[in-house]
């Protein structure tokens, strides 16, 4: 036999083996056979190795139908997403209406008057009230009437508290901290934005970047200062500390720095707190956190929307413009980099062109850049500031400064402020907005004081009155439709221009040649 002949014969054998195996592999017959291991009689304990042996059994199927049933809910759950994308948009909007229409349920009426009875209930209980200011416009973050109630108390203690002292130039900080000082005692405080954001629970939503900007630090000054003041004031007996403010000055913000860690919420929109809460800081010390105080609604536009921050469904646009009326139209420009504008409208088309915001039709979206702006000046994104008055205020005698002053270590905490001042990075005042707006707001803490508003038509109830109105039209068209059939004529319409013999129906048939 020639050797290409054999080599032929061994490729063959090869290519045929080769094939069988894999045919082989796809029958998935002829495998060999799993070796019973059994276990032997004469081995101690066997019952309870069956037995042992019975229960994974057991546990493996149980695992294998919930598993099964997790999957059959996920495949059901698919579904009816799928069926609720798949059906027309006329249906969602009746299944709205009539979710709408089914809660009636009682509306809370009056809720102001239940935030002015928790506020009081914070001053009669406290020992020590921290009155929070907002670093970038600390007067008119002050309450007359909550710092009288305090003050009419000569058992009671007001301290202020400056927060957010990283959103303005330092030099401003130290200026409003020598005005208030004459005063009463202040603070120097940053909150801390990683208690709030990175080592608590629930920190894995979503949050707006407006809202908290972290990076400008996350380490938290002027807490230990706080404490020190608060240990010295007691050292008798145990002590109860209370929190007042307006909305978004960063009340519960201070209580999650002070305890480092997240017991209270907290949200730029007002409402976040409704009720008071106690914080157990350590065995002495006890804080009571207190809703917003409320606005009065003397106060001039623009202060009410700064104190009352705002709400989604709010007018976006007027309140971008109240703002934009106390500003300095150079430092806007050199923030938002956009060119001269002449009003404030026109500042927001500018913007919404610039970040790429637009509407149907290639028209600039307006009003999304009014909330982006709002949310940015109610944030920690957008640096502003205020300057201190020349006078003092009128509200505070020379004896209540005194009085407030007493048990309270002024040097220790000028001292403290101003290494609190140097360790926080502030802004530069070329990249600061100076806001031309500054006195102490009006607010309301007699509930009896609060103007009950009258209740509007919503919208529901307008849609009511149209349903009503197209009933009376639809059954008004069979009356007609009888009248016509009977033999009555109908007027079609009614022509005052022309004399009464010119206004009949046009006769077709008649030839005017």
């Amino acid at each position: 036999m020639s050797c290409s002949k054999r080599f032929k014969i061994q490729k063959k054998v090869r290519e045929h083996r080769r094939k069988v195996r894999k045919e082989a592999k796809k029958k998935g017959g002829n495998r060999k056979p799993k070796r019973d291991i059994t276990i032997p009689n004469d081995a101690p304990f066997k019952e309870d190795i069956l037995r042992e042996a019975e229960q994974r059994k057991q546990r493996r199927e149980e695992l294998r139908r919930q598993q099964k049933l997790e999957r059959q809910k996920e495949v059901a759950k698919k579904r009816k997403v799928e069926e609720k994308k798949d059906k027309p948009t006329e249906q969602k909007t009746e299944v709205k209406e009539k979710k709408k229409i089914k809660p009636k349920t009682p509306a809370v009426k009056n809720s102001t008057k239940s935030l002015c009875r928790e506020v009081n209930k914070v001053i009669e209980a406290a020992d020590v009230i921290l009155e929070v200011l907002d670093a970038r416009d600390p007067l008119g973050s002050r309450c007359v009437q909550a710092e009288q109630a305090v003050l009419q108390c000569p058992n009671k203690k007001l301290l202020l508290v400056l927060n957010k002292m990283d959103l303005v130039p330092r030099n401003n900080v130290e200026k409003w901290l020598q005005f208030l000082g004459n005063e009463l005692p202040v603070i120097a405080f940053k909150c801390s934005t990683q208690v709030q954001e990175k080592n608590l629970p629930g920190a894995g939503k979503r949050v707006n970047p407006a809202c908290v900007d972290l990076s400008r630090g996350t380490v938290s000054y002027g807490a230990s200062s706080l404490l020190k003041i608060l240990h010295s004031l007691c050292q008798t007996k145990a002590i109860k500390v209370g929190l007042i403010g307006f909305s978004n000055v960063g009340k519960s913000s201070l209580i999650n720095t002070l305890k480092q860690y997240k017991v209270c919420n907290v949200g730029s929109l007002r409402g976040t707190t409704r009720i008071m809460q106690d914080v157990n800081i350590d065995n002495r010390i006890k804080i009571l956190d207190s809703p917003s105080l409320v606005v009065s609604p003397d106060n001039p536009p623009a202060t009410l929307f700064m104190r009352s921050a705002f709400h989604r469904d709010d007018d976006h646009l007027a309140h971008a413009n109240k703002i934009l009326k106390h500003c300095e139209k150079q430092q806007i420009m050199l923030r938002y980099n956009v060119p001269d504008y002449r009003n404030s409208s026109e500042f927001l088309d500018l913007l919404a062109r610039r970040r790429g915001l637009y509407k149907k039709k290639g028209l600039p979206d307006v009003e999304a850049v009014a909330k982006i702006f709002l949310d940015e000046w109610m944030g920690a994104r957008l640096c502003y500031y205020t300057v201190p008055p020349a006078s003092c205020s009128s509200h505070i005698d020379a004896t209540q400064t005194s009085a407030m002053k007493k048990r309270v270590n002024c040097k220790l905490l000028d001292s403290e402020n101003k290494r609190s001042i140097k360790g926080v990075r502030n802004p530069s005042p070329s990249c600061s907005i100076p806001f031309h707006l500054s006195h102490i707001t009006n607010g309301i803490l007699d509930e009896n004081e609060i103007i009950e508003q009258k209740e509007e038509p919503s919208d529901l109830d307008n849609e009511e009155m149209e349903d009503k109105d197209i009933g009376e039209d639809q059954k008004e068209t069979p009356d007609a439709e009888e009248q016509s059939a009977s033999g009555k004529k109908t007027v079609k319409s009614v022509s005052f221009d022309k004399p009464a013999n010119m206004d009949e129906d046009y006769d077709f048939n008649a030839d005017f040649n």
